[in-house]
C-alpha cells in the first residue's frame, strides 16, 4: 500500500515535470523563432541598420566609448565590427558597407542555434517524465536509459559550451546518478522476487 502512494506521488512530480518542461520547450521554440526572423530582417536590411545604430549612438543609446573596439547596447558588449574579415571578397565588401548588420545578424543566429539546443533538451527531459509516469516502475532498463541518454547528451552539450570542467561535473553527475538508478533497479528486482 505504501509503496503505490509514493508510485502515484513519483507520477504526479513527473506530471508536472513534464509540463514544465514542455512550457520551456516552448518558450526556446518561440525565442528561436523570433531570433531567426530577426537576424534575417538585420541582415536584409544592412546599410540601413548601420546608419540606425549611427543614429542611436547620437542620441546616447548605444555608446561606443564604453569599450576598447567595440560597442555597448542596454548594457551589452559587442565586439568590434569593424575589425571582422574575410577571404570572399562579397563577405568583405558586405562587411565594409555595413559591418554592425552582420554582426548582430550573426549573433541573432548564435541565439537561434542555442535556443533550438535548449528547446531539444527540454523535449527530451519532458520525455523522461513521461517516461518514468507511464512506467509501473520507475527502476526499469528503459527508464534508466533515457535518464543516462539526456544527461550524456547535457554533459556534452556543457562540455562544448561551458567549458571542460563543468562537462566534466557534469559526466561524473551522469554516473552517479546512473549507479543510483541501477542499485534501485537491483533492489526493485531484489523486492519483486521475494513477493
Amino acid at each position: 500500500m505504501n509503496e503505490n502512494v509514493k508510485l502515484e506521488s513519483i507520477k504526479k512530480s513527473c506530471t508536472v515535470g513534464e509540463r514544465v518542461a514542455n512550457i520551456f520547450c516552448v518558450i526556446a521554440i518561440v525565442g528561436c523563432v523570433l531570433a531567426l526572423i530577426s537576424g534575417c530582417v538585420i541582415l536584409k536590411m544592412g546599410h540601413e541598420f548601420d546608419d540606425k545604430i549611427a543614429a542611436l549612438e547620437e542620441s546616447g543609446k548605444v555608446s561606443f566609448s564604453d569599450t576598447i573596439g567595440g560597442y555597448q547596447v542596454m548594457g551589452i558588449n559587442l565586439g568590434d565590427a569593424t575589425s571582422i574579415e574575410s577571404d570572399i571578397p562579397a563577405v568583405q565588401e558586405a562587411l565594409k558597407d555595413h559591418p554592425y548588420s552582420i554582426e548582430c545578424s550573426m549573433a541573432l543566429f548564435g541565439i537561434v542555434i542555442m535556443t533550438a539546443i535548449l528547446a531539444v533538451m527540454t523535449k527530451l527531459v519532458g520525455s523522461v517524465f513521461k517516461m518514468i509516469r507511464k512506467e509501473d516502475n520507475p527502476f526499469t532498463d528503459k527508464v534508466i536509459g533515457r535518464v543516462v541518454i539526456v544527461m550524456i547528451v547535457f554533459s556534452a552539450i556543457l562540455f562544448l559550451t561551458s567549458g571542460i570542467g563543468k562537462g566534466i561535473l557534469c559526466g561524473i553527475l551522469t554516473w552517479v546518478v546512473y549507479t543510483i538508478l541501477d542499485y534501485g533497479r537491483m533492489l526493485q528486482i531484489q523486492s519483486d522476487e521475494t513477493l
